[in-house]
C-alpha cells in the first residue's frame, strides 16, 4: 500500500494538475476549440508543460544537487522559499508570453491564481506547514466547478466529477504516508478552491 501511495501522490502532483487543467480547457472549452487549430494546441500545450513542469523539475534537480533541499518532496517546509518562488517566476513569464499572442482568459487567470496560492503557501509556511498538494487539488476542483456550474460548460462535468475522485485519492496518499495532518490537508483544500474559485469569478 505504501507504493500505491507514493505513486498516487507523483501522479497527482500539483505540477501536473495544473499542467492537465490547462490542457483540458485549451482543448475543450468551446472559445479555445474554436480559436486555435490542433498544431496551434500542440504548440501552445508544449510550451506550457515546458514552464511549468520540465522547467520546475529541472530547478528541483539542481536545488537538491547543489544543497538548498534536503529531497525532491521538500519535506522540510522552511526549504520551499526557493523552489515555490522560481515556479511563481515561471507562470508569471509563463502568463506573460501567452498574453502576447492573446491567449487570455481562463488559462492566464487560472495560472494566475495558482502562483497567489503559492505566494500564500510561502508566507503561510513561515508559521505553519499546509499541504501543496491539497491547495492544487483544491484549484483542480475549483476550476471544473467554476466551468461546469458558473459557466455551465456540460462537456466539463466529468471532468468535475475526475477532479474531486482525483483530490481524494490524492489527499488519501499524503495522509497514507503521514506527510501531513487532516488539518493541514483540509487547510490547504480549502485555500486553493477559494483562492482560484474567487479568481475566476473575478476575473
Amino acid at each position: 500500500m505504501e507504493k500505491l501511495a507514493k505513486l498516487c501522490s507523483i501522479l497527482f502532483h500539483p505540477l501536473i494538475l495544473l499542467n492537465f487543467g490547462l490542457f483540458s480547457v485549451l482543448r475543450y472549452h468551446p472559445y479555445y476549440v474554436s480559436k486555435f487549430y490542433d498544431t496551434h494546441f500542440y504548440t501552445i500545450s508544449m510550451f506550457i508543460a515546458v514552464n511549468t513542469l520540465v522547467m520546475p523539475l529541472l530547478s528541483l534537480f539542481l536545488l537538491k544537487k547543489f544543497g538548498f533541499i534536503d529531497d525532491f518532496y521538500i519535506s522540510n517546509p522552511k526549504q520551499r522559499l526557493l523552489p515555490y518562488g522560481i515556479l511563481v517566476l515561471l507562470l508569471g513569464f509563463t502568463m506573460y508570453q501567452l498574453n502576447k499572442i492573446e491567449l487570455n482568459g481562463l488559462p492566464i487567470i487560472f495560472m494566475g491564481a495558482s502562483a497567489v496560492c503559492l505566494i500564500l503557501n510561502i508566507i503561510i509556511n513561515t508559521r505553519y506547514t499546509i499541504s501543496t498538494h491539497a491547495i492544487g487539488a483544491g484549484g483542480f476542483i475549483a476550476l471544473y466547478a467554476y466551468l461546469s456550474v458558473h459557466q455551465h460548460v456540460s462537456s466539463f462535468n466529468p471532468f468535475l466529477i475526475a477532479s474531486i475522485l482525483a483530490t481524494g485519492i490524492s489527499l488519501w496518499s499524503r495522509l497514507f504516508l503521514n506527510a501531513h495532518t487532516e488539518r493541514q490537508i483540509y487547510s490547504g483544500l480549502a485555500l486553493g478552491f477559494s483562492v482560484v474559485y474567487f479568481f475566476l469569478l473575478l476575473f
